[in-house]
């Protein structure tokens, strides 16, 4: 069965994916010495609050609609799906419209609580919006099993961002600021490079329709409290550590997260793989047998991860001690609890794309946002016990409770014979 796996196109396209993915995200990762170097963990603090509130935004602003893009791409035509598209571009000016009136009526509440100044805010919302359009165009590449394309333009996305992050952190010495404003920037070119595609390609067709701009809010709304729930245990929780804890503790773990990006590379660069495969099964009724074959090696990637977690949470920490500045080697203590929650998240990809499949997504936002109420509760509990270290012990077990509740319902939502018995 793995010789088999091995020589198929999964793994082939999974291969491209990681690999793609690993160097996105390990030019960032090489370059923590350098930032590190120019960057106190305050600044790195200040960094972390301003990617919470971008994170936020782009829930409200995307609305995850990009998902009934990869979606509908199997059930419509090129032309129909260009119009889908245009439409779902209606929704986003849309929303980012409304988002920019709500940041400017509360701007005084909203910048004092995340400690920016309002053009950060401002900044933010913008972003989100650029990065929407060029998520949409790499989730056609993905759904078109075209790997190649898609890591390039993420490389290309990545290198602007980070040059002009450099150039503005480096030579100009401004700090935190510069790498939002490089981050800005870069981002805007990929949006308008995407965007540019998307027209080209035949995918962007400007015909206002009432039936698509329902049926996208109709998938993309009841996502936002699901989106929202993940948010709370990452985002919400740096804006719950940088008052309970501090500025230079929001950096470390900030740092820490860095660190085991190795890990969430590699399951979501599979999951874009294993998702458009997973569906193609699924729409062609599979037997009994074809199901109990896609259980089985769903097991054998949850050994697979479990096996990666151990690897991670012995080097990582003496990976940190080689790179960083000194001031940054506390971050370490974060390692254990981080890498749980990704690895537990890892997991939850895997049973998740059975709800997206059969369009019940209603109750998997339920669960996620009833688990990231717990897991906030838990953080500030744990925070105020073993300071910020429980921000990190809170995040595992709240990814842990995630994945369970969502197997189970995943399981109702469409069966499988997860106990191999036909």
């Amino acid at each position: 069965m793995i010789k088999k796996i091995l020589h198929s196109k999964l793994f082939r396209d999974s291969f491209i994916y990681v690999f793609a993915d690993v160097i996105n995200k390990a030019i960032p990762f090489l370059l923590l010495p350098i930032l590190t170097y120019y960057l106190t963990p305050a600044d790195y603090g200040k960094l972390a609050t301003f990617n919470s509130f971008f994170g936020l935004m782009g829930i409200f602003i995307g609305l995850s609609i990009q998902g009934a893009i990869s979606v509908n791409y199997y059930k419509m035509k090129k032309e129909a799906l260009a119009v889908f598209v245009g439409n779902v571009i209606f929704i986003l000016a849309f929303s980012l419209f409304i988002s920019l009136i709500i940041v400017t009526i509360f701007q005084y509440q909203i910048s004092n609580y995340v400690g920016l100044d309002i053009k950060w805010l401002y900044a933010a919302s913008i972003m989100s919006f650029f990065s929407f359009i060029v998520l949409v165009n790499l989730s056609l590449w993905l759904v078109e099993q075209k790997p190649l394309f898609y890591g390039s333009f993420e490389l290309l996305d990545t290198i602007l961002k980070l040059g002009f992050s450099l150039f503005f952190v480096v030579s100009l010495l401004m700090t935190w600021q510069g790498r939002i404003l490089g981050m800005l920037i870069g981002t805007s070119i990929s949006a308008i490079f995407s965007f540019i595609l998307l027209y080209k390609r035949g995918y962007l067709k400007f015909q206002f329709d009432k039936t698509y701009i329902k049926e996208a809010l109709h998938f993309g709304i009841p996502l936002v409290p699901h989106r929202l729930s993940f948010w709370l245990r990452t985002g919400a929780i740096i804006l719950l550590l940088n008052n309970l804890a501090g500025k230079n503790n929001t950096g470390l773990y900030s740092v820490g997260l860095q660190f085991v990006i190795p890990l969430s590379v590699l399951t979501i660069a599979f999951n874009k793989a294993w998702a458009p495969y997973l569906y193609r099964k699924l729409s062609n009724n599979p037997s009994i047998e074809d199901k109990i074959k896609i259980v089985k090696f769903t097991y054998f990637y949850l050994v697979g991860i479990t096996l990666l977690s151990l690897l991670l949470i012995w080097l990582a920490p003496l990976i940190m001690k080689l790179l960083l500045n000194k001031n940054f080697h506390n971050a370490s203590m974060f390692i254990k609890y981080l890498t749980m929650g990704v690895a537990f998240q890892g997991m939850y990809f895997m049973v998740v794309n059975y709800i997206f499949y059969v369009k019940k997504t209603k109750y998997l936002a339920y669960i996620t946002f009833s688990v990231s109420l717990i897991n906030i509760s838990l953080a500030y509990l744990l925070i105020k016990k073993n300071g910020a270290l429980g921000a990190a012990q809170a995040n595992a077990i709240s990814m842990f409770l995630s994945f369970l509740l969502v197997w189970y319902y995943s399981n109702k939502a469409y069966p499988m014979p997860w106990t191999l018995i036909k």
